[in-house]
């Protein structure tokens, strides 16, 4: 064999050999991602409750089944490190219902107000105010609650409290969002009560306008309740710091995920898998998030005695209706189920609300941010 064709033959084994050693490497660094994923993982609050136990809608779609992904993200009002995938923990302050479309990863946000007058999944059914559900039955509770009124399969959640939320955010460097001078009071009041639950100590808000709020102010700035609309204006604060997080963290480095992921997770309670989390870590710079809106969109705010000031759909079977084709709009084949119509009959024959779905009774058309409203 000539000098030539051995230095060549000795070229191609040293070219295969660099090969493998990177396939190798990329081999290590997916193992120790996976490890790393799974520890971090175990960190969080897991319930391990049997998902097909839980009870979904029979008006559910193949479209809903296969097109899209639907999660159910609850805020807890909780003032200290608490199971919060038991019930008798706290009311879900926030309820938000998170819709993805699988193919083109848009993500729509509805937030279901708290004072949302439906009825519970129970054996012995009533009308309640839905935030109530999770202090009396616990996340699954609610999850079957969301289900039976609104004609959803809703199966995965996610729970997080104000430290979750607050280190979150400190852990992207803050979130930008437009405060009023109206909002200031309100935000600052709610700060000096965090600072004594969590002991995450934070400067005021002093100045209305666009600007950087940290973990502590963008937290605070999320529970507002008693400016303008009431619950209404809360829930579109919420969605606004939930766009402006998502924004962030799609900019955001490897070692700022590390650091949410380290801080955060072990404040975190879900019944989602771990298969199910890796995989939409992968995605999570293809998501992008579409419109957002709240629940029920038409309704009137009568005061029932001793439930107090509830929100009613004006009617439930025309707000569910077009919930759906909110956040399922390629979805032709559905039909409002006849427990929705029981349940909307109901309500109505308690509240005396009856009128069918009318612009006037609107409280917010839906819309792709909420940080100028």
């Amino acid at each position: 064999m000539s000098k030539a064709r051995k230095r060549n033959k000795k070229g191609k084994r040293l070219i295969i050999i660099l090969v493998v050693e990177v396939l190798i490497f990329i081999g290590l660094l997916i193992a120790y991602g996976v490890h790393y994923m799974n520890r971090a993982l175990d960190s969080m609050q897991i319930d391990e409750t049997d998902k097909k136990e839980i009870d979904v809608s029979d008006a559910v779609t193949e479209v809903m089944q296969e097109k899209y992904t639907t999660i159910a993200l609850f805020g807890l009002d909780t003032r200290s490190n608490v199971d919060m995938t038991k019930k008798g923990v706290s009311r879900s302050d926030a309820i938000v219902i998170a819709s993805i479309n699988n193919e083109t990863k848009e993500v729509k946000l509805v937030s279901v107000y708290r004072d949302a007058f439906l009825e519970t999944a129970t054996e012995n059914p009533s009308n309640i105010k839905v935030t109530e559900a999770y202090m009396v039955g616990g996340p699954i509770w609610s999850i079957e609650t969301l289900n039976k009124n609104l004609d959803l399969n809703i199966t995965d959640y996610v729970s997080v409290d104000f430290t979750a939320l607050t280190k979150a955010i400190d852990a992207l460097g803050g979130v930008t969002i437009n405060v009023k001078e109206k909002e200031l009071n309100n935000l600052n009041h709610n700060l000096e009560e965090q600072i004594e639950v969590t002991g995450i100590a934070s400067d005021g808000v002093w100045s209305a306008g666009e600007q950087v709020l940290n973990g502590a102010q963008a937290t605070a700035y999320a529970r507002i309740r008693k400016v303008g609309n009431n619950d209404f204006e809360r829930t579109q604060r919420q969605r606004a710091v939930i766009s402006a997080m998502i924004s962030k963290a799609k900019q955001s480095n490897l070692s700022t995920i590390t650091k949410i992921i380290e801080e955060v997770f072990p404040l975190i309670a879900t019944n989602m898998t771990k298969t199910q989390l890796i995989s939409m870590a992968t995605n999570l710079f293809e998501y992008q998030l579409g419109d957002n809106t709240g629940f029920p969109l038409a309704n009137e705010t009568p005061t029932l005695g001793s439930k107090g000031s509830v929100v009613v759909p004006a009617d439930l079977l025309s707000n569910v209706k077009h919930l759906h084709e909110f956040l399922y709009p390629e979805d032709t084949e559905y039909t409002p189920s006849s427990e929705v119509q029981r349940i909307s009959a109901s309500i109505t024959n308690e509240t005396g609300v009856y009128d069918e779905f009318t612009d006037d009774k609107i409280t917010e058309e839906p819309t792709s941010t909420n940080s100028d409203n």
